[in-house]
């Protein structure tokens, strides 16, 4: 994955979150993965590299919430074709804002085409925690945030699945 912004210790790091999290519900680093991106749903079969040690990657939140980071940057770089990602800032409503040229390094106060995306996932469904109320619960954060009336979307990872949904926020 090609993508600015973040270090690629921050994406190593990111996606072995996700690596361990999905090795929690899939042998053999593979699995036959369910995109859904703006409604339109794509399987792809997904492998990954395994071979790190997990022993300081326990923590389930963690599992889930870095997991998803890297799930959603793949999305967003890989296959919405984003080149650039910062994270946003608390009280935006939304976790990153991803532009499709990288601005120049120079230009500290850039003004650009962002478009924001407010990330979760979650390791397995239960009864209070599912895939369709954790995309509703991240519409309605982007929602009561200051970038509202900006270009958004929710993307979503469930690893059990496993499957990753992104959404136009509207």
């Amino acid at each position: 994955m090609k993508l600015a912004g973040p270090t690629s210790a921050q994406i190593d790091t990111c996606n072995q979150w996700a690596a361990t999290a999905l090795d929690k519900f899939h042998i053999d680093s593979t699995a036959d993965f369910l995109f859904e991106i703006d409604g339109i749903p794509t399987k792809s079969k997904l492998v990954w590299d395994s071979n790190f040690s997990k022993v300081a990657m326990k923590e389930e939140i963690d599992m889930a919430n870095h997991g998803g980071v890297a799930l959603a940057w793949f999305v967003m770089s890989v296959l919405q074709d984003f080149v650039y990602v910062e994270q946003s800032e608390i009280g935006d409503g939304v976790d990153y804002r991803f532009m499709k040229s990288e601005p120049a390094e120079d230009d500290l106060n850039f003004i650009g085409d962002f478009h924001h995306v407010e990330i979760s996932g979650i390791l397995q469904e239960s009864k209070t925690n599912t895939l369709k109320g954790r995309i509703r619960v991240k519409h309605y954060q982007i929602k009561k945030g200051s970038k509202r009336s900006e270009t958004s979307s929710v993307i979503v990872t469930l690893f059990s699945e496993p499957r990753t949904i992104k959404e136009i926020h509207k």
